[in-house]
């Protein structure tokens, strides 16, 4: 029998860098999943990136400074991927989204983040593959960072 390998949770606005074989897993909800993989070295990772907050059913204002914390959380991402050895011409990036159908309003906001996330990755030069999803529930996302398999399927 083939034992699953351990799963780590990553939570919303967080990140998680492995060179072992894990699980890494985000289930999104309004939010996107950056899964980048070495496909030389047995290095990745998954940053969960949370769109913008919701109060009362509605997405609350996008702002600058929500946008700059967005990006210090993917520099420090990748800073983390060269730590553990993934060299950056190597990256293979995966972006996911997810803009939830019973929540009026949120595609700008999705659009932007999605926006700035490919637009952070094209500037180094990596290609970038990206899904959206606009449906109910939402998507659980997993990346094996030591092989690369990524898995999208419906929430739980």
């Amino acid at each position: 029998m083939i034992q699953q390998p351990p799963e780590i949770v990553v939570q919303p606005d967080a990140f998680r860098v492995s060179k072992e074989s894990v699980l890494l897993a985000c289930e999104l909800r309004g939010a996107l999943a950056v899964c980048v993989y070495d496909d030389t070295q047995p290095a990745g990772g998954l940053l969960h990136l949370r769109y913008v907050a919701v109060a009362n059913n509605r997405p609350i204002d996008l702002t600058d400074n929500t946008l700059s914390s967005d990006l210090l959380l993917m520099d420090r991402f990748c800073k983390e991927l060269r730590s553990a050895g993934a060299r950056k011409q190597s990256w293979r990036v995966s972006i996911f989204g997810h803009t939830p159908e019973e929540v009026p309003g949120m595609q700008g906001p999705a659009a932007t983040v999605i926006d700035l996330a490919k637009a952070y990755f094209a500037d180094a030069r990596l290609p970038v593959e990206c899904k959206e999803f606009n449906r109910s529930p939402g998507l659980v996302v997993r990346l094996d960072p030591f092989g690369g398999r990524i898995g999208v399927s419906a929430d739980r």
